[in-house]
């Protein structure tokens, strides 16, 4: 089973997509709009600062001020900062395909930032990327068929 010792370095989405702290709500909703993301890392210079997720978008649109009233551009003028989490599961390149899948399994993500030592995003892993990995492990071992004829058709 060596392919469980593959590193995420060699098959995480690269480059990763980031946002800024800056942001607004407005456009991070039309981001995850345009795509199949759950969530973005958040960078500050070349620094991860944070992760801000679809349910994160969502969650706005929930909280009513004190007045009781849902002002959307207020809402939508939100930013990314206000709404991101700033404590990030993270997994570092030289993670390994068993190690992931092991942190995903037991948190229950989409995905995770890839980050250097220096705490740099450099790519994501999803749980696309391990099915693919996980997939292409299977193409070196044949397939258990039973190829013998059942019965013969008549046409």
């Amino acid at each position: 089973m060596e392919y469980f010792q593959k590193k995420v370095r060699e098959i995480m989405s690269r480059p990763a997509r980031t946002v800024a702290p800056e942001m607004t709500l407005g456009d991070l909703l039309r981001l995850f709009s345009s795509n199949d993301f759950d969530a973005y890392p958040v960078v500050r210079g070349e620094k991860l600062v944070g992760i801000v997720s679809r349910a994160d978008s969502i969650r706005p649109f929930v909280a009513k001020d004190a007045t009781g009233t849902r002002e959307s551009d207020a809402i939508l003028g939100t930013t990314v900062e206000q709404i991101m989490s700033s404590r990030v599961l993270t997994v570092e390149l030289d993670a390994t395909l068993e190690q992931t899948i092991g942190l995903m399994d037991a948190n229950d993500f989409e995905s995770f930032p890839v980050v250097d030592q220096e705490n740099r995003v450099r790519g994501m892993i999803a749980r696309d990327d391990l099915v693919r990995a996980l997939a292409r492990s299977t193409w070196h071992t044949p397939l258990p068929l039973d190829l013998r004829p059942l019965g013969y058709a008549i046409a």
